[in-house]
This record gives structure tokens, C-alpha cells and sequence, in this order.
């Protein structure tokens, strides 16, 4: 009789110390409103990190993020990376190429806006609207020049 009364008294006991427990846990907690969120995120580039002044609306559009493309120029032998930023309007997003882009196709440094074309085709350029370079879908992941006679030039997107 004393070992049933044992046992049934810490089995009562675990049972409160649960309901305690389960209580304390599900009542609303007080979060504080003036913490910072720990949480820092690289998704926007610091204008001095990057040496490039940095447009706001290229990030606040989640619809297209940016990409990064590999251009190469087959004939001078001749590579460098640009971005294609995220939209500014529906057909026209913002692009980057560093200076070092000028050697494998003059001018591509100067470039600042990619445009989507209702034929299929891209036009990159410059701020005051001249068009550096047009480029045509190629398979995949790929564009290739389609405006420069003799250019074997090609942009294919990187992972």
C-alpha cells in the first residue's frame, strides 16, 4: 500500500511540474522593441566596398535578382565578369562592368543599363542611351553579340 502511494504521489507531482512547465511556456512573451535584429545580410552592397555608386530601386525588386555573366571575346582571347542588376522597369535592368571589361570589348565599361528588346533581344547601354552592344539569346544560359560584324563575342550566366 505505501509503494502504490509512492508511486501515484510522483506521478501527481510530475504532472503539476508539467503543467507549471507547459504554462509558463505558452504564455505570451514580452519582446523587446527597441533590440536590433542581430542579423546582418550582404544583399546590398556598401557604395565604398564596391567602389560603384549603388541605386537603390535595383534591390527592392525581388521579382528578378541580379546575375552575374562571364563575357568573353573569342578573337582577342579575352574575359571579364559584369552584372546584370535587378529591374529598374519592366523590360530594363541595371548592368555593371568594371574598367578591366574595356579590353574585351571597347566601351562595355561605360555601361549601365540592359534592356530587354519585344524581339528577343538585349541592347546594353551606356548612361545617355547609346546603345554599346545588342546581344541575341543563345542556347542555355547564353547571349551572343549580334550587332558587331565579325565579333565573336559571347555573355554566358554564371551560377
Amino acid at each position: 500500500m505505501k509503494s502504490s502511494f509512492v508511486i501515484v504521489a510522483t506521478a501527481l507531482s510530475c504532472a503539476c511540474i508539467s503543467a507549471v512547465g507547459i504554462t509558463f511556456w505558452s504564455a505570451p512573451q514580452q519582446i523587446a522593441r527597441d533590440a536590433a535584429d542581430p542579423i546582418v545580410l550582404g544583399t546590398i552592397p556598401d557604395a565604398l566596398a564596391t567602389g560603384r555608386p549603388v541605386a537603390l530601386s535595383m534591390y527592392v525588386h525581388s521579382a528578378s535578382p541580379p546575375a552575374i555573366f562571364s563575357v568573353s571575346n573569342f578573337t582577342l582571347k579575352t574575359v571579364c565578369l559584369v552584372e546584370r542588376g535587378a529591374a529598374l522597369t519592366s523590360r530594363s535592368r541595371d548592368f555593371f562592368a568594371p574598367p578591366d571589361c574595356d579590353e574585351v570589348w571597347p566601351g562595355l565599361a561605360r555601361a549601365s543599363n540592359w534592356t530587354q528588346n519585344e524581339d528577343g533581344s538585349v541592347s546594353i547601354s551606356d548612361a545617355n542611351g547609346a546603345t554599346l552592344l545588342t546581344l541575341v539569346r543563345g542556347r542555355h544560359f547564353s547571349y551572343e553579340a549580334s550587332d558587331a560584324p565579325g565579333a565573336d563575342l559571347a555573355l554566358l550566366m554564371l551560377p
